[in-house]
């Protein structure tokens, strides 16, 4: 993937890009996709699509997060070299992903064949963010005196970034692309300092910006079996019956083997040990804390993922992740016409 002009490009190896996809993830691991979402965006690729993946800090306002989402998007579609004018554009999102794809359907005109939204999530902050009441409102609470004093003092906010661009510049490449994960951390915890603990817009702000605005009229939903957390059905629900859209809707709602994590999924070839060590210690903790939580099931997955002491990539999630992979290209496919837009 090439970096370009904020978003993460990845081209077809071999031969010309039959469609172009604006893809966005999900919350914390949308910082950077390029990275948490490499195979499935490669397995795109492999079929002919242009992935302009834009990345972005998990934050609390979900406006600002679909305005610049698409904003670079916009951006890096007229650096490229290549003419796509003339080739069909989807919006793809997974989790979180997908709610800022339907901001963005519903607060600009965008020219799309279609939306691909997969493993639908719009919980409330609460439920969204593991222990994100009895865990992250307390931590914040009691760190935030020292990010006080990083954001109000000019001395200690340079010495902090002198000392963060140094590591940066002594950090080997990929390592450099994991940046944004931890560099998002401090704003939210500075949110939370001061107070906020909602989404904006909140859940039920989000489905009525839909039902009135949202403008795309074809919609892949994706739901997978084993997702304890998916809120498809909803959605689906107020795509077809309650909404603007609802008389020229084209939606196709597919039910796929896999949890919320699948496209997650990743071959880590060559993982130095300490590297696979710590990735296994953080997995482990990741689980531990998220246990009572709707993202117990999410956390448990992520562990057996990343875990040094397990099977990097399982033969099942590898066809799982293939078949995800030819439902969606099938259905881009079959829908590469004129661009569907509601009057």
């Amino acid at each position: 993937m090439v970096d370009s002009q904020g978003a993460w490009v990845l081209k077809p190896k071999n031969g010309r890009a039959n469609s172009v996809v604006h893809f966005i993830g999900g919350i914390f691991v949308g910082a950077a996709p390029q990275l948490a979402y490499r195979l499935f965006l490669e397995h795109l690729a492999e079929k002919g699509v242009m992935v302009i993946a834009t990345p972005y800090a998990s934050g609390f306002d979900y406006f600002h997060i679909a305005d610049e989402a698409q904003f670079k998007f916009d951006r890096a579609l007229r650096f490229l070299q290549e003419p796509v004018q003339n080739l069909p554009t989807f919006g793809m999102g997974h989790s979180l992903g997908s709610v800022i794809h339907l901001l963005i359907g519903s607060r600009y005109a965008v020219q799309r064949s279609g939306n691909i939204l997969m493993a639908f999530n719009n919980k409330e902050a609460s439920l969204a963010i593991p222990l994100f009441s009895p865990v992250l409102v307390p931590m914040a609470q009691s760190i935030g005196p020292i990010l006080s004093q990083i954001a109000s003092s000019p001395t200690v906010r340079m010495g902090a970034e002198i000392t963060l661009k140094q590591i940066e510049n002594l950090t080997p490449p990929f390592m450099k692309q994991a940046f944004p994960l931890i560099e998002q951390l401090p704003p939210l915890y500075m949110d939370l300092v001061n107070g906020r603990e909602d989404f904006s817009p909140k859940p039920e702000e989000t489905r009525r910006l839909i039902r009135s605005y949202y403008g795309v009229s074809r919609n892949l939903l994706i739901k997978f079996k084993d997702d304890s957390i998916d809120e498809t059905s909803s959605l689906a629900k107020v795509l077809s019956s309650e909404s603007a859209i609802s008389s020229l809707l084209d939606m196709s709602i597919r039910s796929l083997p896999g949890d919320h994590g699948l496209p997650l999924q990743q071959g880590l070839p060559d993982v130095p040990p300490a590297m696979a060590d710590a990735v296994n210690r953080g997995s482990e903790l990741f689980t531990n804390l998220a246990v009572g939580t709707p993202w117990e099931t999410v956390a448990k997955e992520v562990g057996n993922t990343l875990g040094s002491d397990n099977q990097i990539l399982r033969a099942q999630a590898s066809k799982d992740l293939a078949k995800l992979v030819d439902v969606i290209t099938s259905w881009m496919a079959s829908n590469a016409g004129p661009k569907a837009l509601r009057p």
